[in-house]
């Protein structure tokens, strides 16, 4: 849903992120954001909410700069790969808190994670069959870190939004699942 936004109006990000764009190599900003992810997961399991929020928020901007910085100043296949597999690290990561946290069981955990790395999947394996990679569906990673973030701040005030978060982002998940394996199913004809 936000790749849509972003494509639509990419200047929006250019504006954002621009007094933020440094040269330097994107790859160390790629590294901070798996860090980040990290320590974020690390409060949740803590139970320090208001700090993993921030945290997952940080994650979620370094991994947009990243990007930006890579546009700006070369792009890179390393870059890219590292990239992409720190967003799937980290990703476990956070949920991995949210289940240490105890305030998912692990099922749920499980699920959920397997769903984001198959969505994640479905559009890396669309680059590598077609060279171009599939952002389509509901649910993408910015999608994630955003709904993670209503969830942690919803559980400050009311006990029991990390579960009803997972699950909305369970049942996004597999909609998107859907829709990028049937996208890439009639490409591939």
């Amino acid at each position: 849903m936000l790749d849509g936004v972003n494509k639509r109006w990419p200047n929006i990000r250019h504006r954002i992120l621009k007094p933020f764009v440094f040269k330097t190599n994107p790859n160390f900003i790629t590294i901070a954001a798996l860090l980040t992810a990290f320590a974020a997961g690390s409060a949740i399991m803590q139970n320090n909410l208001l700090l993993a929020t921030f945290l997952v928020l940080l994650n979620g901007f370094l991994d947009i700069l990243d990007g930006e910085i890579a546009r700006k100043y070369g792009k890179s296949m390393r870059g890219d790969f590292l990239d992409h597999t720190a967003d799937r690290i980290a990703d476990i990561f956070i949920i991995g808190g949210v289940i240490a946290g105890g305030f998912i069981d692990t099922w749920t955990g499980i699920v959920a994670i397997s769903l984001m790395l198959l969505v994640s999947y479905i559009g890396t394996e669309s680059q590598a069959l077609t060279r171009k990679r599939l952002y389509a569906g509901v649910m993408g990673r910015a999608d994630r870190l955003v709904l993670i973030t209503a969830g942690l701040v919803a559980e400050m005030v009311w006990p029991g939004a990390l579960l009803i978060m997972m699950l909305i982002l369970i049942l996004l998940s597999a909609v998107t699942f859907c829709q990028r394996f049937f996208a890439l199913w009639s490409t591939l004809r």
